[in-house]
């Protein structure tokens, strides 16, 4: 299996190495990343100011916490950037002395390691893939004697995404349990009218409530790693405290600070995401065995049981084409009937929808 010691997918260096493959040559769907790549002024930003590897990076970033603070709608305060949404998750136990967690499931795996790590125990409660489920309906009664409940909104690996009615039961419900509550809202710039469904500005007032953000998945930077927790002005202080000061290198800091400049880009995303996805959904619900769930995110569940092949096999088959796929066995509340594919370029999705269509036509043979 290509992806079978790396768990989050996107090892192309892996697959390359395996398959006999030039990088450039890989086409990554196992990774949930802006299909245009970086905004034009990024790649500009960094080489112009590539000679500030030289020095330690600014603990204070730049005029990155101000640009992110006005695109999200928060007060600086209340914001802490990162290496990535990962770290942060890593020092959340920590912070905020989370011994006990509930995961809502099938969900981003780090949120369980974090804890896991720190010394914590983790209860998992799985939401069926498709009809009604409300997180607050299937986790209240489990919350009592827990620390912290995370949710992903919108959820990796389904791309289901919660409203506040959905929501706020459940922040109610922690609340009133004596716990924190984590939502992870790595992937909600790819939903239109994001403010109308983010819960960021309630966590600059509740004390209870952080919110985790990413800017490597929208903004097309995953190899630079940049994330950002927002939270009232305590919990921030609390994470600060636990965080390296030197951990957002320089080129992350100019790069952030260009993508959130370029709004034209944003738009684009928006608008190229959504065809995309569209056209990707019809494809996949097209090819006889294939069963793709409805998402909101810049990915798709699929669920390839009716095919007559596990999940790992689908992924070798693809990767032998140089097509990478991500198999979905390892998360907590999948099995081996499901993969789950990236959102990308018309081209780039003919080509994977023609790939997955020889596959199945010579299984049949």
């Amino acid at each position: 299996m290509a992806t079978a010691d790396y768990s989050h997918g996107g090892n192309i260096a892996q697959a390359a190495r395996k398959y006999g493959l030039s990088e450039k040559e890989i086409i990554d769907f196992s990774a949930n990343i802006n299909p245009l790549g970086p905004a034009p002024g990024v790649y500009q930003a960094v080489m112009e100011e590539f000679w500030r590897i030289k020095h330690y990076p600014d603990p204070g970033c730049g005029e990155l916490p101000r640009l992110l603070a006005g695109h999200l709608g928060v007060d600086e305060k209340n914001l802490l950037l990162g290496n990535g949404g990962a770290e942060l998750i890593y020092i959340l136990p920590r912070a905020l002395k989370i011994r006990r967690a509930l995961v809502i499931a099938p969900t981003f795996s780090e949120y369980a390691r974090a804890v896991e790590a720190s010394g914590g125990r983790v209860r998992h409660v799985t939401l069926p893939l498709s009809g009604e489920a409300s997180p607050a309906g299937r986790a209240a009664d489990h919350l009592p004697g827990t620390d912290a409940v995370f949710v992903c909104n919108p959820n990796n690996p389904t791309g289901r995404l919660f409203g506040p009615g959905d929501l706020l039961p459940l922040l109610d419900a922690a609340e009133k349990a004596g716990s924190h509550m984590v939502v992870d809202e790595a992937f909600m710039d790819f939903v239109p009218q994001r403010q109308h469904h983010s819960l960021m500005s309630m966590a600059t007032r509740l004390p209870n409530l952080v919110v985790l953000y990413s800017l490597t998945k929208f903004f097309g930077i995953p190899g630079l790693r940049l994330g950002a927790a927002v939270a009232s002005a305590d919990v921030i202080g609390g994470l600060r405290r636990l965080k390296d000061p030197w951990s957002v290198n320089a080129l992350a800091r100019v790069a952030g600070e260009a993508a959130l400049r370029d709004r034209d880009h944003m738009a684009l995303t928006l608008k190229t995401v959504g065809e995309e996805r569209e056209y990707l959904f019809s494809s996949l619900f097209s090819l006889p065995g294939l069963r793709p769930f409805p998402s909101e995110a810049n990915f798709l569940l699929v669920d390839v049981s009716g095919t007559g092949l596990k999940s790992a096999d689908l992924v070798e088959k693809m990767a032998g084409r140089g097509i990478l796929v991500r198999n979905c066995a390892n998360f907590y509340g999948l099995d081996d009937g499901y993969i789950r594919v990236a959102v990308r370029t018309r081209p780039e999705n003919e080509f994977l929808i023609g790939a997955l269509r020889s596959v199945l036509e010579a299984i049949r043979r």
